[in-house]
């Protein structure tokens, strides 16, 4: 348990830097386009890459004998892939959601960066639990 729990915590600091890189790529392209999914999808693969490969090294110990780790990370990609087409259209729905209810308020005028931080918590523990599976069991 004292394991899991010390990884949970490296987990969540190196996905914390991820989606600190995220958010500000995910923003910074919402001032460009309005295209919140698409930018969602970018933003998110960028992270994606980074996380793998810190959490790899500092966060998770590599099953011997296993998948080898080039693999994996396609396989990780994969999930991310689908995950984040998922994601980004909830984000669009939850972002127009948010808009049309509050407009015309900071909720409204920000609506795109709080529909991303209403879904983190959910796609952080997916990520956590799908990465200690693949990279320690498979």
């Amino acid at each position: 348990m004292k394991k899991l729990l010390k990884q949970g915590i490296a987990f969540v600091g190196i996905s914390g830097i991820g989606w600190i890189m995220d958010f500000v790529i995910f923003n910074l392209l919402n001032l460009r386009s309005s295209y919140v999914a698409v930018n969602n999808m970018i933003s998110s693969l960028v992270a994606v890459c980074f996380v793998f490969c810190v959490s790899t090294r500092k966060t998770f110990v590599q099953k011997d004998g296993g998948i080898p780790l080039k693999v994996k990370f396609v396989i990780y990609i994969l999930y991310q892939i689908i995950l984040i087409l998922l994601v980004s259209q909830l984000l669009a729905l939850i972002a127009a959601g948010l808009y049309h209810t509050f407009c015309g308020s900071i909720i409204g005028d920000f609506s795109a960066m709080a529909a991303k931080i209403l879904v983190t918590p959910l796609t952080m523990c997916m990520n956590f639990l799908v990465m200690k599976l693949l990279i320690e069991r498979i």
